[in-house]
């Protein structure tokens, strides 16, 4: 479900601990600009985390996973945003950006982005058993070539980081959260993976782009079940 509005008053409709998994990408610059410094508007932009994170932790299950994409240069707002809450900051892992635009700050490019999980409670945090035992991978991504699909957005994330969190945060048939949708990202990785979604994102060209890919989805995965269902078929005439 995509919900176009303020994700504020979005959340503060919906019940307590009614929400599996939150997967979130918040804005770092309100003129999207995202080659400049963080000036006075961008600054109010960013605080908003301030109001919104409390009421995404309002709405998370005890023991879920609250798991945001940030920047480096503003990361002190996050842990500010979690003071009060119930949130507990678990770890971090990575997106190494070797491709795209990257902000330079004296002799350093910024091509890392933190991606921080937190949980909620002190409780022992949800895990799929199903990853266990299995092969497991580095905790930086790499992003060295622009995605397959470009929605256009200036802070489209690859989809395979996406992917690997709804897999091993959640389990089939969970509600997962994005307040920040964008252009869909994590509403995608949801279809993909059998997992119910409520997306809110205010801006409403990003909301029909993400209503796009989730259209060309569903069609997508029409078209591979009757491929497999006839595959199924002339297996069966062959045996």
């Amino acid at each position: 479900m995509i919900i176009r509005g303020d994700c504020l008053e979005a959340m503060k409709k919906m019940p307590d601990n009614s929400v599996d998994l939150i997967i979130t990408d918040p804005p770092y610059k309100v003129s999207q600009n995202y080659g400049s410094g963080v000036d006075a508007d961008n600054l109010r932009n960013v605080a908003s985390i301030l109001r919104t994170l409390p009421e995404m932790c309002r709405v998370l299950k005890e023991g879920r996973m609250l798991v945001c994409f940030y920047d480096n240069r503003i990361l002190p707002f996050l842990f500010e945003a979690i003071k009060g809450t119930e949130l507990v900051y678990r770890k971090s892992i990575y997106l190494y950006r070797r491709w795209g635009i990257a902000h330079r700050w004296m002799g350093w490019m910024q091509t890392t982005d933190p991606v921080c999980f937190f949980v909620k409670g002190h409780n022992k945090p949800f895990y799929e058993n199903h990853i266990e035992g299995k092969k497991v991978k580095h905790d930086c991504y790499v992003k060295d070539h622009p995605e397959k699909e470009n929605t256009g957005h200036p802070a489209q994330k690859p989809l395979e980081i996406i992917e690997d969190i709804v897999l091993w945060c959640s389990k089939e048939g969970d509600t997962i959260l994005d307040p920040y949708l964008g252009s869909g990202s994590v509403a995608i990785a949801c279809k993909k993976n059998k997992r119910d979604f409520i997306g809110i994102e205010i801006e409403e060209e990003y909301c029909k782009i993400a209503e796009a890919r989730l259209n060309k989805e569903q069609i997508q995965t029409k078209l591979e079940e009757q491929s497999s269902g006839e595959l199924a078929k002339e297996q069966e005439k062959t045996e």
